[in-house]
């Protein structure tokens, strides 16, 4: 099975094991735009989805796999503004400025309930309730460097995370355009790993984010 999200909602594929033939179920979460999708397979596999909409702005959605139930986060991430330096450098290039949830991913194998999301502009937030809500994760969403952040040529977004499958503490999350950072334990704190990447044309010198 996969899951795709599109901007007339979200589908599934279905196949068997020779993936010759696929079966088409939806749109599920009609009037939304998915930016992301995927299939917990840590415990009972479950639905967890970011989306956006005009009317209702963004929100993350878990349910069944078989769609029929799919239900919006009581409490959804409050995302944060850009840095005064990032909204100036927006508005001069008419960058994306738009406030949304950008994508949803797993937490630790041994914590079924924990979820992560990554927003536009950048920041974390981690459910502990398999997404019905969701708290920031300030070690990154108020680390010292971020007044550096840059935004990308499609706006500043924290669009990528994982977990060391080895070390549940460990984990990685990379922001455009400050980025990859690393967590050593549990995402209280955070250092920017960029040392050995080539940064932008225009990037902060000597600072260890701008990439």
């Amino acid at each position: 099975m996969l899951t795709v999200g599109t901007k007339r909602g979200l589908f599934f594929l279905e196949s068997d094991k020779s993936r010759r033939k696929w079966k088409t179920r939806g749109p599920f979460l009609k009037g939304w735009i998915v930016h992301h999708s995927f299939i917990d397979t840590r415990g009972t596999p479950r639905l967890h989805a970011a989306a956006e909409s005009f009317t209702f702005g963004s929100n993350a959605f878990s349910g069944d796999v078989a769609g029929r139930k799919i239900d919006a986060a009581q409490k959804a991430p409050a995302v944060p503004d850009l840095n005064p330096k990032a909204k100036k450098f927006s508005e001069k290039y008419g960058l994306d400025k738009a406030k949304r949830l950008w994508i949803v991913a797993p937490g630790p194998a041994k914590d079924k309930k924990v979820l992560y999301a990554g927003t536009a502009p950048a920041g974390l937030f981690r459910s502990e309730d398999l997404g019905k809500s969701w708290q920031p994760v300030d070690g990154i969403n108020k680390h010292p460097t971020r007044k550096e952040w840059s935004p990308g040529a499609g706006g500043q977004s924290l669009h990528s995370i994982q977990i060391d499958p080895r070390d549940s503490n460990r984990m990685y999350v990379a922001i455009s355009a400050a980025g990859s950072f690393r967590t050593d334990d549990g995402a209280k704190t955070w250092k920017p790993i960029n040392a050995e990447v080539a940064s932008y044309v225009g990037a902060p010198k000597k600072s260890e984010v701008g990439t």
